[in-house]
């Protein structure tokens, strides 16, 4: 296979597994959003840097949003919402701070590629995103384990986010006047 058939391949993946996300599990994630008094973020790996452009995202929306484990996050408590980012849902880092915001009484909502796991159990709230990760579950893919699930978590959560967008009015215009000028 030469680059630009690689390309394709990789953006059919990206293309199906995205669109396999459910609507209703994106509508249900907006309105936790939406209603959260703060959002953290959680994710280890590569997962954790989705998580974190999610982040990024959110704060230009004007939501208080944290990344969990950071000095600067305050505690999670009631009212809070912490969006916990993990293909396999086993990361035990992932795995704690969902265990941890939960005891405190937030809610946690489960980006994950594979429902069999303890992170999903303890989900308020889990939006499967279906492309392959370390534990085998999920779409097959050319690619290595994690990174379709990686890449159209991206995608999705930034699908998410232009929701969230009408939901809320925000606007590419009154997200850019957010963005960080110091870069």
């Amino acid at each position: 296979m030469d680059f630009q058939e690689t390309v394709k391949a990789i953006l059919r993946e990206i293309t199906g597994v995205a669109a396999a996300a459910s609507a209703d599990e994106i509508v249900e994630l907006a309105a936790r959003l939406r209603d959260a008094r703060r959002v953290f973020v959680a994710g280890a790996g590569r997962s954790g840097l989705v998580a974190r452009m999610f982040a990024v995202r959110l704060s230009q929306m004007d939501f208080a949003v944290f990344v969990a484990g950071e000095p600067a996050a305050p505690p999670a408590g009631p009212g809070d919402l912490l969006v916990a980012v993990s293909g396999s849902g086993k990361t035990p880092v992932t795995r704690h701070f969902a265990e941890v915001a939960k005891a405190a009484g937030a809610h946690v909502a489960a980006v994950v590629g594979d429902t069999s796991s303890r992170l999903v159990q303890l989900a308020d709230t889990v939006l499967v995103v279906p492309g392959k990760v370390k534990t085998g579950a999920g779409v097959q893919s050319i690619q290595m384990p994690g990174t379709l699930f990686e890449q159209a978590a991206l995608v999705v959560l930034d699908t998410l986010v232009i929701h969230l967008c009408k939901l809320t009015g925000e606007s590419n215009e009154s997200m850019k006047s957010r963005h960080t000028n110091l870069e």
